[in-house]
């Protein structure tokens, strides 16, 4: 499957109304509010997955990025953490991820985690803006399984239950998260990047 990461932007639109997912609030996301958070509210930026390989076009997924300050006390199971100054620790969240019903299995949802976390990671190296987290929040356990095979730890027990991953050991090149377990399975040929 032939993919392209794009910020979503007005010419998206006729792609929205196909897509579908078992969680409602991720479809009413994508369709009603992303476009307005980027271009008008200045609250999340969605990058979407077109999958060219079928002919017409087709949203095969979607992820949104925004900003997050983490309590530092809510730290306390990461000792590593522990260490910071005491006050809100900034970050990335990954306010939402989401795939197509219709390909789910075929690891695109580890594609998009690993582009969220790349784009998070160059910003990070680049950006004008310090940060240290990467956060999620897990809906289930499904969802909590998921990250963990990332490196995300939990801050909580219950659902939704927040997941911070350090990004430091990333940036200087001590650890990588594992990628190849994440969709229960080795990497997956056949999601290929174009572009």
């Amino acid at each position: 499957m032939p993919l392209r990461i794009e910020p979503l932007d007005r010419s998206h639109r006729p792609l929205l109304a196909d897509f579908q997912n078992p969680c409602p609030g991720l479809v009413d996301y994508l369709r009603r509010y992303a476009l307005r958070h980027a271009e008008k509210d200045l609250l999340a930026r969605t990058y979407v997955a077109i999958d060219s390989g079928t002919g017409m076009p087709r949203l095969a997924g979607y992820f949104s990025l925004t900003t997050v300050s983490v309590e530092r006390g809510s730290l306390a199971p990461l000792p590593d953490l522990n260490r910071l100054p005491r006050f809100p620790i900034p970050g990335i969240l990954l306010a939402r991820l989401a795939v197509d019903t219709r390909i789910r299995g075929q690891g695109l949802g580890r594609y998009l985690f690993e582009e969220a976390l790349g784009l998070t990671l160059q910003l990070a190296q680049n950006g004008p803006v310090a940060f240290r987290l990467f956060v999620t929040d897990a809906l289930d356990a499904e969802a909590q399984s998921f990250y963990a095979h990332f490196g995300c730890a939990p801050l909580s027990e219950g659902f939704p239950c927040r997941m911070v991953l350090d990004l430091r050991p990333l940036l200087w090149g001590q650890t990588e998260p594992d990628t190849r377990t994440a969709a229960g399975g080795s990497d997956d040929s056949s999601i290929q990047p174009i572009g």
